[in-house]
Parts: structure tokens; C-alpha cells; sequence
């Protein structure tokens, strides 16, 4: 979702236009693959053949028609409505997105709260008690609990669903929680056996730990052996700690319980069999005399069926809860979600698993691989080189200690001149004091959009912290220092933290804001309006902010950072062509609002860095206009998150009307590592 337009470029100056930047609320785009312009060249460096030639691109099209949205050439330098009138119309476009925002807040953070669910279970109590009995005539249920000892009144709240992992629709689809389950106890039981309870172990009822059956023995054997007894109990904390253990390191079984665990929905078809009797008396009809009269009876029956399908919600734990693993897996549940500790993210380093970079300059000694504070990734498509080094060394001159940063250019295609940013010694003002502490390029060719994009650069970072930043965005003053400051909470750790009160930050971003300057205002795609400035861009700033500020929703424009144990932990981007940092965040702030703080682990937030935002070209906003780029942000995201539930592929063919971006396997890499280690463990 990042506020590049670069994958939007005319084929001749002045004629005609492809489809706008599709971006989510308020500036953030959501192509799968981007790239910016070179804002001082005024060059288009990407023509028809390069679209067509290159399987990976993603498509564009050229006939699209925005008059069909906004006709009369309503936005753009060449709009017909005034200046005022138009900002108007952008600030109440951009305030009403803003409350379409809230209402998906609201749905999907609210609506799942513990105190939504309590209040929810309160109502139904007193709904099902002796008052709303003799109010509504209903109240069987708690009567029936009644006088089996239950206490309404201290039934267990359901807990709120938070996943493990980010995931793509496609992956719920290929992996229902059955099968799921299934593949995590395949894992469990040929490569981490010391997760699972023996199955003739007791507990202290004489039942068996898997919860299969029920085995009764004399009491002098069993029930009176203490230290039975307690030996049973180390065995069975001891599998749970080799549990937990292996679902927080392990991503593939950690990806296979959070889809075994997840809520899904099921159809339940219901058939009544209804049978009616009828007899039939048939008397004769000329009979005139005053004798008895004979009639004559056919009884009948009448067999009707009828078949009902309802659609409910439930979990595998609710279908089988005698089932001790997904018993087991649901109380460790809190465990298994807490983040990587405040010492583990300052001390994590990872070596890159991708191949060896297409070209890199380290500046330090010469050191392969460092463990460098930052690791700054940039995606770039089609990009010329020249671009890519004017912002890396704007970049520099606003780092405080670039010496600790590291610097990742994927190039993912059609990029022009990369290797001039690793032969010019880059410094302010043509000082060569101040240098990266590496600078690498990597290439990625499997397709798929920027997702998988950007889990390819992580891939390929060292540091340990994870900044991503697109190619069109200018970073603010001391950058790097802010983000090591608020993600590390001035060096504190998490006893500090929860003793204090303050919430730990799982990730963290700048505010938003559009370069309004007179080089960001420049338009080369234009002969005209050389600085023009879109009426209600402020709208779209002030807008984004508030977002931010209250529902915890930044996109990517906004440069997201996390440490890179908390990235790898949370499962990434996902997989997928479009809303890639829309379901990063979701997840992130889903657990800032539900996750409940543990004695290992305390609260969360999503932190917005206050100061100097993170600056983004205001391209698209100018060629097309506010109201255009707004609404079609808002339709975009209500079609993915609303109740239709679109899929990126299908959101990518119905803008574009073309295929998304071609991958190189029709599934995600995590599932070819679980393949591999099914058959593997098979062919053993």
C-alpha cells in the first residue's frame, strides 16, 4: 500500500492516461509492484514493450475510462471546478472515508473485544433468566443449568481470536483447519516428540492425558500414588514447555496452529420429517332409508421432509473438545502469542537465507555480515538509478548514524543503472564523511507483488530492526535514531515497561505527509502547472493522521519499522499482490486492542513517531485529483475488508482488468517448506 505512483506513467506526454494510483484510505497506494518517477529527469523510463515483455510486471490498463467516476475533468490541472469548491469537496470525501475506517475499527477490533463479548453474554444471561422468562416466554437454557449446578454467572467469557500469523485468503482456502491440524500432528510426532503427553500417562482421575479414554483402576494402584502422580504432572509441563517452545520457533508449525485454531464457518444442514395422519369416512350417497347406515374408512399418512441449512461459526476445539492437543494448544494459546522479549529483539541476528545480492559496497572494514542496527529495505521496479541515489542520499544527509544502517534494494524488475548507487561515495553536499554502513542490491524474480517483494528483502537483511520504506518517500530528520528510540523505549526492558505501565511498541511509524515543496510540486508528466497544487491535499494529510492516531491503521507510505524477530515471529507480509501492509497492520493493532497482558509479556501498541513525517510525492493526487484518488482508495478498501471479502488477485483483475502479477509457484513458500518436510517425513 505505498504511496508510489511510478506504476502509473502515460505512453505520450499529453495523451493518454492509465488508470490512477490505487491506493487505500488517504494515500496509500495498493499496486503490487511499484515504482516512483524520477522527479527531477521528468522522463518516463518505462514504455509498452517493457509491460509486455516482463511476465513478472503487473499489468496496466491503458483504456481505462475515470470519466465513468467523476466525469467533466473533475480534479487535475485541468479540473473545471474552482479552487475552493473542489477543496471542499475533498475535505468532506476525505472526513467521510475517514468514518468508513472507523466503522471497519469497529467491526473488527470492537465487536471482538473481551468487553464486547462479557456485555454480549450478559445480555443473553439475563435474557435466559427467570425475568426475561416472563418477558419473552424463553429461559429453558439456564434452568436447565440450573439443575445440573452450573452457575450461570460464572461461565467462562469466550476469548477473543487473535492469530499467530499473517495469511492470505488463498491460504485459508488451501488449508482448512482439519487438514491443518492434521499436518501440525504429523510435524509434532516425527520431528518434536517430546511435545506430545505418552499416551498411557493418568492424570489424577484415572483418565488418560490425550483425553482418547477413560481407564479405571484401583485406587491403591493409581489414585493414591503421589509420586505417580507428580511425575505425571512434571511430564506433562515439561511436553507443554516443548510446545510452546517449538510453536514461538518453529514458522511452519506456528503458520499450521493458527489456521488449526482459527474460527471458521460451517454449514449445517437440518432435515424434519413431518408425518401427518388422515382418515377418510365415505358413506353412500343415494341412501334415503332410515336404516344403518355403512361407511367405509381409509386411513392415510402423509410423510413431508424438509431440509434447512444454517451457517454458524465454531472451532475445531468447540467440534472436538475432548481432544487434548487442541486442548493443550488453547491454553498455551497466551504464551504462544507473546512477542519475542525486549533482550531477544536487541540481540537477534539472522543470516540472509536469500542467494548471495547481485551487487554490494560494504563501508566498515570490509565486513561481509554485521549486525547493524537498521536494515533499510527498498523495493524498486523500474527505477533508474539516478532516482534511487538522490533519494538514498537525502536519506543519508537526515541519518544520525548512518555508519549502523544497511541499506536493501530489491530490484524486482526493469530497474536502469542500479550499480551507479554503489560507485558514488554518496554524502551531503558532496562531503564523503558520512557513508552506510552497507549498501547491497538484491533481485527477486518470482513475482507476486510487493509482498513478496518486501519478505524477500527481509530475507536478505542483517539488522535488527526492519525499516521499509518505498521508493518515493523522503525520510525525516534523524530518522534511524527515532526509530531505534521508540521501538526500544530508550533502552528499557520489558520488567521496566510493565512496572511503568507503558505499553511495549510492536512496530512503529512516521506520521504521513505529501511533499508540498516546490520540487515536490514539479510535474514533468505535464506540459502545464508546473507547481500545481491539488485543492484539498491538506484534507488528505490531516485525514491519514487521524486514522493513525485513532484507530492504529498507518500503511506503508508511512515507513513501518519492527524488530525483525517481531516481523519473521508475526509471519511477514503476506503473500499477495495488493494489501500486503493493510493485513501487517490489522494484525498488529488487533493485538495492541485484544491481547491480554501475561506475566512473560505486557501490552502493546502501534506507536506513531510524533515530529517530522515521512514525506510522499504528491504525483498522483495532482494528475487525477482528491476526490478521485479518495473514493476510489475508499471503494478499494471496502471491497477487501467489508462484507464482500474480495481477494487481492480478484481486487488486481477487476481494476486492471488483467492477471496480477505472475508468480513462480501458486502457493506461498512456507507451504513448499511444509510439503517438503511432509514428503520428507513420508519417504522416511
Amino acid at each position: 500500500m505505498g504511496s508510489n505512483d511510478g506504476g502509473r506513467k502515460t505512453e505520450q506526454e499529453g495523451s493518454q492516461t492509465s488508470r490512477p494510483d490505487i491506493a487505500c484510505v488517504h494515500g496509500a497506494s495498493l499496486v503490487g509492484m511499484e515504482a516512483s518517477h524520477d522527479t527531477t529527469s521528468g522522463k518516463d523510463d518505462r514504455d509498452s514493450h517493457d509491460l509486455n515483455n516482463n511476465p513478472t510486471a503487473p499489468p496496466y490498463n491503458d483504456t481505462s475510462n475515470e470519466e465513468e467516476i467523476l466525469p467533466n475533468h473533475v480534479g487535475g490541472p485541468n479540473t473545471c471546478l474552482p479552487f475552493f469548491i473542489e477543496s471542499f469537496l475533498g475535505w468532506g470525501l476525505c472526513l467521510s472515508c475517514l468514518s468508513v475506517s472507523g466503522y471497519h475499527y469497529a467491526k473488527s477490533i470492537l465487536l471482538s473485544s473481551h468487553w464486547y463479548l462479557k456485555f454480549r453474554q450478559r445480555i443473553h444471561g439475563w435474557v435466559s433468566s427467570k425475568a426475561g422468562c416472563w418477558l419473552l416466554g424463553f429461559g429453558g437454557e439456564r434452568r436447565k443449568l440450573t439443575t445440573i449446578g452450573v452457575n450461570t454467572h460464572e461461565l467462562t467469557v469466550e476469548r477473543p481470536w487473535i492469530p499467530l500469523t499473517t495469511y492470505t485468503r488463498a491460504e485459508l482456502e488451501r488449508n482448512s483447519p482439519w487438514a491443518s491440524y492434521l499436518s501440525l500432528v504429523r510435524i509434532l510426532e516425527n520431528e518434536y516428540p517430546e511435545t506430545l503427553v505418552p499416551l498411557l500417562a493418568l492424570d489424577s482421575d484415572g483418565a488418560r492425558l490425550d483425553g482418547v479414554s477413560r481407564i479405571t483402576t484401583p485406587s491403591s494402584s493409581v489414585h493414591d500414588d503421589l509420586s505417580l502422580k507428580h511425575e505425571i504432572q512434571a511430564h506433562a509441563l515439561k511436553a507443554d514447555a516443548a510446545l510452546v517452545s517449538v510453536l514461538r520457533h518453529d514458522d511452519v508449525c506456528r503458520r499450521l496452529a493458527s489456521l488449526a485454531m482459527r474460527p471458521h464457518d460451517v454449514t449445517i444442514e437440518t432435515t424434519v420429517t413431518t408425518t401427518t395422519a388422515i382418515v377418510s369416512t365415505i358413506s353412500p350417497v343415494n341412501s334415503h332409508s332410515s336404516a344403518e347406515v355403512h361407511t367405509t374408512t381409509y386411513p392415510t399418512t402423509t410423510v413431508s421432509k424438509s431440509s434447512q441449512a444454517t451457517r454458524t461459526t465454531t472451532t475445531l476445539l468447540k467440534q472436538y473438545p475432548h481432544n487434548n492437543l487442541l486442548r493443550r494448544i488453547s491454553n498455551l494459546w497466551n504464551q504462544i502469542l507473546a512477542l519475542p522479549s525486549m533482550e531477544e529483539a536487541k540481540t537477534f541476528y539472522r543470516i540472509p537465507t536469500t542467494n548471495s545480492p547481485t551487487a554490494e559496497k560494504n563501508y566498515l572494514n570490509d565486513v561481509v555480515y554485521r549486525a547493524y542496527k537498521i536494515s533499510l529495505i527498498m523495493p524498486s521496479y523500474y527505477e533508474k538509478g539516478s532516482h534511487m541515489q538522490a533519494k538514498l542520499s537525502k536519506a543519508l544527509e537526515m541519518a544520525s548514524s548512518p555508519e549502523e544502517v544497511e541499506v536493501i534494494i530489491v530490484d524486482a524488475g526493469g530497474c536502469t543503472d542500479l550499480e551507479m548507487i554503489l560507485i558514488s561515495e554518496t554524502g551531503c553536499d558532496g562531503q564523503k564523511s558520512k557513508n552506510w554502513g552497507r549498501i547491497c542490491i538484491v533481485s527477486f524474480s518470482s513475482g507476486g507483488g510487493r509482498g513478496p517483494c518486501l519478505n524477500h528483502g527481509a530475507k536478505s537483511a542483517t539488522g535488527r530492526i526492519l525499516t521499509f520504506c518505498h521508493s518515493d518517500t523522503t525520510l525525516p530528520l534523524r530518522w534511524d535514531e527515532r526509530i531505534v528510540s521508540t521501538l526500544e523505549h530508550d533502552s528499557r526492558h520489558n520488567s521496566k515497561l510493565r512496572r511503568s505501565g507503558t505499553p511495549r511498541a510492536n512496530s512503529c511509524s512516521f506520521l504521513f505527509g505529501i511533499d508540498t515543496s516546490p520540487e515536490g510540486l514539479s510535474m514533468p508528466f505535464a506540459s502545464s502547472s508546473i507547481h500545481y497544487f491539488p485543492p484539498g491535499i491538506r484534507a488528505v494529510e490531516t485525514t491519514a493522521n487521524i486514522r493513525s492516531y485513532l484507530y492504529s491503521l498507518p500503511y506503508g507510505d508511512s515507513t513501518l519499522s519492527m524488530h525483525a524477530c517481531v516481523f519473521h515471529f508475526l509471519g511477514g507480509y503476506p503473500d499477495q499482490c495488493l494489501m500486503e501492509d493493510y493485513e501487517l497492520v490489522s494484525l498488529l493493532r488487533l493485538r495492541a486492542a485484544l491481547f491480554a497482558e501475561t506475566p512473560s509479556s505486557g501490552k502493546e501498541r502501534l506507536a506513531m513517531i510524533r515530529g517530522p513525517p515521512a514525506l510522499c510525492s504528491p504525483r498522483r493526487w495532482q494528475k487525477f485529483g482528491v476526490l478521485y484518488v479518495t473514493l476510489m482508495n475508499s471503494r478499494l478498501v471496502n471491497l477487501y475488508a467489508g462484507s464482500m471479502k474480495v481477494r487481492p488477485d480478484d481486487l488486481f483483475r477487476h481494476y486492471y482488468g488483467k492477471e496480477p502479477p505472475k508468480r513462480e509457484f501458486n502457493c506461498s513458500p512456507w507451504e513448499i517448506e511444509l510439503d517438503n518436510r511432509l514428503n520428507g517425513a513420508h519417504s522416511t
